[in-house]
């Protein structure tokens, strides 16, 4: 770990406190940040508390962290950097303000966490989740943000679904309801030319889906979008390194033995090219209800490779 780096960024984060915090509960706390370690996977991660945080929310946050970190590890078979920081920085309020996530000098997670947070919103947040994926995919040139934005939008429910975070009625009625922010607009000149916060988050994760599924059905179901991002991640491919668009799509399309990044990039990169995602929710039997859940259809066409995205 760049201790160098760390120790910087540990005494902005004691600035930064006194400006976020109000000055009586700022004066209350400790005047050094509180530095936490944990072991996950065999990866470490640093978790670093800005003066601010008393021990009972220190102590649910490292439950937090770890929750959250693992169901990232079940989803890519390991944690995506041996080594990373994660810097909380304090709130008033409750919740999980915001993120970002950093390549350099070394990988690390700069989060706003409010000082009320409780359980009920440790356990409903996707933010972290969202951060650490960014970790398990190389830096790539700025038009290309979507691939970024979309493949974080859209795993961060499918790990924690699969981790037992996220009802899978209600990781379906999510997706259902948000993608369609996604789909190009008038004078939409593809993911690579239409640079809007729809366009990156939302059509970067239709990008996904649209993989995710073409993969398990040209394999039979064998293999999924999991299995060729952790090929990426094999062949040294993080957000520790910067690699074209083209490389990453490549080696993930070699990691499943297909073509589909390829492919679809290839589709979607230059011109429009809406989806029929009415069409793709009845083949995959998610229906949105009213309620904002999703109700999943057992006997649709493409039902047994839903229930194994999230399985």
């Amino acid at each position: 770990m760049d201790t160098g780096a760390a120790s910087a960024r540990r005494r902005l984060l004691q600035a930064a406190a006194a400006l976020l915090l109000p000055p009586a509960r700022a004066a209350e706390e400790a005047d050094q940040p509180v530095i936490d370690r944990l072991d996950v996977a065999g990866s470490q991660i640093e978790l670093q508390f800005a003066p601010g945080f008393d021990q009972p929310l220190r102590g649910r946050a490292r439950q937090w962290v770890e929750r959250s970190a693992q169901a990232v590890v079940a989803y890519f078979g390991r944690f995506p950097q041996p080594q990373v920081e994660l810097l909380l920085l304090p709130t008033p309020g409750a919740g999980v303000r915001g993120g970002t996530t950093f390549g350099e000098p070394s990988p690390y997670v700069r989060l706003r966490l409010g000082v009320d947070t409780g359980e009920p919103q440790f356990h409903d947040d996707w933010v972290l989740v969202h951060e650490m994926v960014h970790l398990a995919i190389p830096r790539v040139p700025r038009r290309h943000g979507w691939l970024q934005e979309g493949l974080a939008t859209y795993v961060e429910g499918i790990a924690r679904a699969r981790a037992g975070l996220l009802p899978a009625p209600q990781l379906w009625g999510a997706l259902a309801h948000d993608m369609p922010q996604g789909q190009p607009k008038d004078g939409d000149e593809g993911l690579d030319h239409t640079p809007t916060w729809g366009r990156t988050y939302w059509g970067g994760a239709i990008f996904c889906l649209l993989a995710d599924v073409q993969v398990r059905r040209r394999s039979g179901g064998a293999l999924g979008l999991e299995h060729a991002l952790r090929g990426v991640l094999a062949a040294g491919g993080s957000y520790a390194v910067a690699w074209p668009i083209e490389r990453t799509l490549a080696v993930a399309d070699a990691a499943v033995g297909q073509t589909t990044f390829g492919e679809l990039y290839a589709l979607l990169k230059d011109c429009p090219a809406p989806v029929d995602l009415p069409a793709l929710w009845q083949d995959l039997g998610v229906t949105l209800q009213a309620d904002g859940l999703a109700r999943l259809q057992a006997d649709a066409p493409l039902a047994r490779l839903r229930e194994a995205i999230a399985a």
